[in-house]
């Protein structure tokens, strides 16, 4: 003969677990006492005292039962067929361990509360993964003076910051892994465009104002989205068509790249604080205006000086920008400046590309302005910078620029001009190896 059945109170706001022990609950949450002496998970029934959503004074959110199909406010509360029964060696609050991992598919409860942190990541993004690492492994060189530990740190904590910097970074990685894994240049270039286009589109949207926290970021995106432009300078563009394109894409990049020295002007201070500081203290030496004793540039000046498309202060300015040509091209006094503190000939190369690199950012804005209107002497003047772009063809983002740009000049000036033309086509076809970056 069967034991009969202990009587008790009913607890209509009791949890299921109670009821389906038939003991009483004490209905304390999130946890009871009979759950937390058992270690039984303890779920409450939606009611008056469990509303959708409603934390608890613990904060955790209660997990909501699953009403039957009638309708009639009938709950789950037999969990025979879960493996509720299982025992956790832990104490189980409703939110570290909601019934749905316990219940069959059919009786998951409903949850109308706004989806949990954790189950709205999405999965790991490889691709972007891909690009990040290039760019934490050092893998990707860019045109700055400085220790590249130091540069990447800084250049990291920026972008963390900014998301229109960030997505220009996975841009110009793409399009380095475009330049390095030619068999895959389509995959890359077609992410190295999307991140771009996002890059531009929040910078668009949110039109900063420089000021000293952001100008570090800013100036950043600025040297990047310029890295960009001029990779794509002669992209699609052979070398043997007659188009234009090369040399307006040109132009377009410098109009862009110069936007870097104005927020270098606005906020140089800042940017001397910055965790860059060192580096723009270093780079601080380049804008001093040096001569040399070399002869490249010596037909070019006699063009500048007696030309009568230019006024006075337009030769002076055209005169000081091709003394800085010069002055690259061949520095006469080489115990004069710091190359021969900078240890290997690795160095001193990148130092080289560096000055390269600064060229259009230190010649004067009226000199800018006559190569955008395509004067011929300025476009004779930045036909000369493309043999400059020539020899320093390793670093990536040149490559073949310079000779694309020389001879896109070339035919531009046209038959009047070639006499003046023919030392820098002579140099751009000149062709040695060199080691690509």
């Amino acid at each position: 003969m069967m034991a009969s059945r202990r009587t008790h109170r009913k607890s209509r706001a009791g949890c299921r677990e109670c009821k389906r022990r038939h003991i009483k609950c004490d209905e304390t949450r999130p946890v009871c006492a009979g759950c937390s002496v058992k270690k039984l998970c303890c779920v409450y029934a939606l009611g008056p005292a469990s509303l959708p959503g409603q934390a608890d004074q613990s904060g955790h959110l209660e997990p909501l039962a699953r009403e039957d199909a009638s309708g009639a406010g009938s709950r789950v509360g037999s969990a025979r067929a879960t493996s509720s029964r299982s025992r956790s060696p832990l104490p189980v609050s409703s939110a570290s361990l909601t019934p749905s991992s316990q219940l069959p598919e059919q009786a998951q409860p409903r949850d109308t509360s706004p989806p949990s942190p954790v189950l709205s990541v999405p999965p790991a993004n490889m691709a972007q993964l891909e690009l990040f690492h290039h760019v934490c492994t050092q893998q990707f060189p860019l045109p700055l003076n400085g220790n590249n530990g130091k540069i990447l740190s800084g250049l990291l904590e920026a972008a963390f910051s900014s998301p229109c910097l960030m997505n220009a970074l996975l841009a110009v990685a793409a399009l380095h892994l475009a330049h390095t894994r030619p068999s895959q240049s389509a995959y890359y270039h077609h992410q190295a465009v999307h991140f771009h286009t996002h890059a531009l589109s929040i910078f668009n949207q949110q039109r900063p104002q420089v000021t000293p926290e952001n100008c570090l970021s800013l100036l950043l995106f600025g040297q990047l989205t310029s890295l960009h432009m001029l990779y794509e300078t002669t992209l699609n563009c052979d070398d043997k068509d007659d188009s234009m394109e090369p040399l307006n894409r040109f132009l377009d990049y410098m109009k862009v790249y110069r936007g870097v020295v104005l927020i270098a002007k606005e906020a140089w201070q800042a940017l001397l604080q910055s965790k860059l500081g060192s580096i723009f203290t270093a780079s601080a030496g380049i804008a001093d205006c040096r001569t040399s004793s070399g002869t490249q540039t010596t037909e070019l000046r006699s063009v500048i000086s007696i030309s009568r498309a230019l006024d006075r202060e337009q030769k002076r300015l055209c005169l000081e920008a091709i003394d800085r040509l010069q002055w690259i091209l061949s520095p006469s006094e080489p115990d004069s400046d710091n190359t021969h503190n900078l240890g290997s000939q690795e160095a001193r190369d990148f130092h080289s590309l560096g000055l390269v690199h600064a060229w259009p950012l230190m010649a004067r804005e009226a000199v800018l302005g006559l190569m955008c209107n395509k004067t011929p002497e300025a476009l004779l003047m930045l036909a000369y910078y493309g043999v400059l772009m020539h020899q320093h063809r390793h670093f990536w983002t040149y490559a073949n620029v310079g000779p694309i740009l020389v001879r896109t000049i070339a035919r531009y000036l046209g038959p009047d001009w070639q006499h003046f033309m023919i030392w820098p086509l002579a140099q751009v076809s000149q062709d040695p190896a060199m080691k690509a970056a």
